[in-house]
């Protein structure tokens, strides 16, 4: 599910942000992958975490379900709180 021309990283400090389109975070496993997404063929965008090599496209979190993102313009950073 990454787009061409994205990275991946997995930590994230604070005040670090993952934009859409740019970089997702990836379990040091590399079993899931955090970042924004489009299901199917809906325009909408969401912030999940998904199965990066079991089922691709296998969902198993979103953020904003009630509150689907419009367009690319999608923004996620965590508070000042420690490395994760």
């Amino acid at each position: 599910m990454l787009p061409s021309g994205c990275s991946a990283v997995d930590t994230i400090s604070a005040n670090q942000e993952i934009k859409d389109g740019k970089a997702t975070l990836v379990s040091k496993g590399e079993m899931f992958e955090l970042g924004f997404f489009s299901p199917g063929k809906s325009k909408n965008r969401y912030l999940g975490i998904w199965y990066k090599k079991i089922s691709y496209g296998t969902v198993v979190w979103v953020a904003n379900r009630e509150t689907a993102i419009a367009d690319t313009s999608g923004l996620s950073n965590l508070p000042d709180w420690e490395t994760w």
